[in-house]
């Protein structure tokens, strides 16, 4: 079958399932003419989705040749595909333009002047993220354009360019209250002395949207723990919306720097406020307020955390409780850890597999309470939970497995009898003398 035919198959056959198998054929001969990227372009509005995704990742194998001769070519078949009525076509040939990266932003040039407010702004958020500085003069001149979205776009754009050359005139539109939010993250994302302290000067805004906006951006730049510092003298006076963002940043500015933030012990409220948060990383500033140490009060928050399923901070919360906290606050957790594991319909598999590594490595009376704690759970969960337990004291504390199934044995209770009879010589524990 000739070139020409397959393009007419996958293009024009009535039947959809005709033409897939016809685009998957064409892209198996990876040829790259300039008819076949206008194909495979064309397809990208097929009305069947599996055609449209056949060709999108057709193009985007052809656009990642090493000569980047196919990515300039494959982005100018596709650069009108961005002003498309269908949306989802639209949104195809944007990611497809995306994926192509710096290569596409010269077809995308003209279409930052087009005449449609929409479309311009669309061109810019592609141009955005092709991490082309050939792009950043071509989108300064659409920083004064009428139309508010399009402003937008292009404040936005010059941010992920590392427009550094412009930070004074993206600053200087602040006053321009359309795209403030879009000028305070750019200016983050530009970064530098410049930019924190302009950020850290508009902190002091009655508007709390600008002042999360601005703490945000300080997460992404701030080189230097002063402005951990500074952050952290500003908690207190913070609204209750504003300070799970300012300790996310404190902390995550901490983190990348490789340093320790202290939080104050009257300032304590506000980290067991955030392990309570909607937002991952929030909770994880939290944690990581409460330091190597926990109190009583640190509790319920420390059981949301836990129920939130997420491994290491399991096991973070775990070896804290463990390794530096004192016996009252070790004895607490424990009490209430597996009622609230269960309460949430979660296993405590993981968690006695957290255990099962870390008790054996902890010395002093918390490794005690924490054993005593999983062998009263025995008699409150199902029998496959009952093995787990079980198997985490033989792993830990035979003695303690061989006292609680010979408990179990003379109780006499049938079915305790029965289940205590099974695991004993099911893991061959030779020390329990069977009925």
């Amino acid at each position: 079958m000739s070139v020409q035919d397959r393009i007419s198959t996958m293009l024009t056959a009535t039947d959809a399932a005709v033409r897939r198998r016809a685009a998957e054929e064409f892209m198996g001969l990876n040829s790259a003419s300039g008819e076949v990227i206008t194909a495979f372009a064309k397809g990208l509005s097929d009305e069947d989705k599996g055609v449209r995704d056949i060709c999108a990742l057709a193009l985007v194998r052809l656009g990642n040749d090493a000569t980047h001769v196919n990515a300039r070519s494959v982005a100018q078949a596709i650069a009108p595909l961005i002003t498309h009525e269908d949306i989802e076509v639209r949104n195809l040939a944007g990611d497809v333009l995306i994926k192509l990266g710096s290569d596409a932003v010269d077809a995308l040039y003209p279409y930052l002047q087009d005449s449609k407010a929409d479309n311009r702004k669309f061109a810019c958020d592609i141009v955005g993220l092709s991490n082309n500085p050939a792009a950043i003069p071509h989108v300064r001149a659409i920083l004064t354009d009428e139309d508010d979205n399009v402003r937008c776009a292009a404040v936005e754009a010059l941010g992920f360019l590392k427009a550094s050359d412009l930070l004074g005139d993206i600053i200087a539109m602040y006053d321009d209250e359309a795209v403030r939010p879009y000028v305070v993250a750019a200016i983050g994302n530009i970064g530098g002395k410049q930019a924190q302290e302009f950020l850290l000067n508009i902190m002091d805004e009655t508007d709390e949207f600008v002042q999360i906006a601005a703490i945000d951006a300080l997460a992404v730049c701030a080189d230097e723990i002063g402005i951990a510092h500074k952050l952290l003298a500003l908690l207190p006076k913070a609204g209750e919306d504003v300070q799970p963002v300012l300790l996310r940043t404190m902390y995550s500015i901490a983190f990348r720097l490789q340093v320790a933030v202290e939080l104050p012990k009257d300032m304590r409220r506000i980290a067991q406020q955030a392990l309570t948060d909607d937002d991952p990383d929030t909770r994880i500033a939290g944690l990581l307020a409460l330091g190597q140490s926990y109190e009583e009060e640190d509790i319920p928050a420390l059981l949301h955390e836990i129920t939130q399923n997420n491994p290491e901070t399991q096991q973070h919360i775990l070896s804290v409780v463990l390794s530096n906290s004192a016996p009252a606050v070790a004895r607490e957790f424990f009490d209430r850890v597996f009622a609230a594991l269960l309460d949430a319909n979660l296993q405590i598999s993981e968690l006695l597999g957290f255990l099962t590594a870390l008790v054996p490595n902890v010395s002093g009376e918390n490794s005690a309470i924490a054993l005593q704690a999983v062998t009263r759970q025995y008699q409150a969960v199902i029998q496959d939970h009952r093995r787990e337990i079980v198997e985490f004291l033989l792993a830990v504390s035979r003695d303690e497995a061989i006292r609680l199934l010979s408990d179990e044995i003379t109780s006499g209770q049938q079915h305790r009898i029965e289940d205590a009879t099974q695991f004993a010589e099911f893991y061959n524990i030779r020390e329990i003398v069977l009925p």
